[in-house]
């Protein structure tokens, strides 16, 4: 229920809703005068009426301001029941949820195309590869679509979520977009690797056996390639983009703080995983690497969860809205 202080009649000036986060006191009533202060059930406090011009409204705001409450939002509004300034709230509202929805989608998508690799390791870790390959050509078929779906959605993961967190820190945003195509590109070269050690298979079993030993040979290479490729520096342009965007996410609110500690904790840890794997050129599926990653992935997995049911924090979004609007109103008045 809400509880209107105070209630004036409206003039013919421009009517301005002003929201505040907190309950106002009573004793506040005076100091807006002209406006309608309404206590909602929310814990917000909504001034709504008249405002007689732009130096009226910057005032208002100085001393919105003075109160030190947090300031949620702020618009002009309509005398009658038709809010343009509402309707084009709901529709930037609408369209974070429907960013939030995709990215959260691109996540599952992202870690289910991990799988890709796990499902190829076995065939290419066998002394004898280029003959595996030709035996499961269908299995090594599914592990390059995973990797190609995988790298796809990492890099859509950093492209949708680039209009929602530049509003926050654009330089982040932008270098997150940079960092995870980077992880794109390493991604699909791994892929193309290994449709090209399918091909040399396919070759291979054909050839004489001094053929053989130059196909050998040429398989080594296309192995390195793709161990080097998908499973060493894919994973730094991935982990730089997403420590940039969970940093982004703490610093903003958009996501519940905990979740966005646990997903920076998170990479760093997958980071020394990949280092270890660099300097050491250790199976970068053993137990301690894939310890090493299992934080991130898991928290990858529920942050998909939180994106789609909940999607991006409203109030975050509204306060941000907020102090840019009464900048530029401040820096124009």
């Amino acid at each position: 229920m809400r509880h209107k202080i105070i209630a004036t009649p409206a003039t013919d000036a421009q009517c301005y809703e002003i929201r505040l986060k907190g309950h106002l006191d009573a004793r506040w009533g005076n100091q807006f005068g002209g406006l309608t202060i309404t206590l909602e059930e929310d814990g917000n406090t909504l001034l709504s009426g008249p405002v007689a011009d732009q130096a009226a409204l910057h005032g208002l705001l100085k001393k919105v301001r003075d109160l030190g409450m947090p300031l949620v939002s702020v618009g002009q509004v309509q005398l009658n029941e038709t809010h343009p300034y509402r309707s084009k709230k709901e529709k930037k509202m609408n369209t974070n949820r429907k960013a939030a929805t995709m990215v959260g989608i691109l996540f599952i998508l992202g870690f289910a195309g991990a799988f890709g690799p796990v499902a190829v390791k076995p065939i290419l870790d066998d002394p004898m590869y280029l003959a595996k390959i030709f035996e499961n050509q269908n299995t090594v078929m599914m592990g390059v679509l995973a990797q190609l779906i995988m790298a796809l959605a990492c890099a859509g993961i950093a492209i949708g979520l680039y209009p929602i967190l530049r509003k926050y820190n654009e330089s982040l945003a932008l270098g997150a977009v940079g960092f995870r195509i980077i992880e794109n590109i390493f991604q699909i070269v791994a892929a193309l690797a290994l449709l090209t050690l399918l091909t040399l298979s396919q070759e291979s079993v054909k050839a004489d056996a001094l053929a053989a030993s130059a196909f050998q040979v040429a398989g080594t290479s296309l192995h390195a390639i793709h161990f080097w490729s998908a499973l060493v520096l894919a994973h730094f342009g991935f982990c730089l983009g997403a420590l940039m965007y969970y940093y982004v996410f703490y610093r903003s609110g958009l996501i519940p703080r905990w979740l966005s500690v646990w997903g920076m904790v998170g990479i760093l840890l997958h980071l020394t995983g990949a280092l270890i794997t660099m300097f050491t050129q250790v199976d970068p599926f053993s137990t301690s690497t894939s310890l090493l990653s299992i934080p991130i992935g898991l928290n990858e997995l529920v942050l998909a969860v939180w994106l789609i049911v909940k999607g991006f924090n409203p109030l975050a979004i509204a306060s941000h809205s907020a102090k840019t609007a009464t900048n530029e109103l401040l820096s124009a008045a």
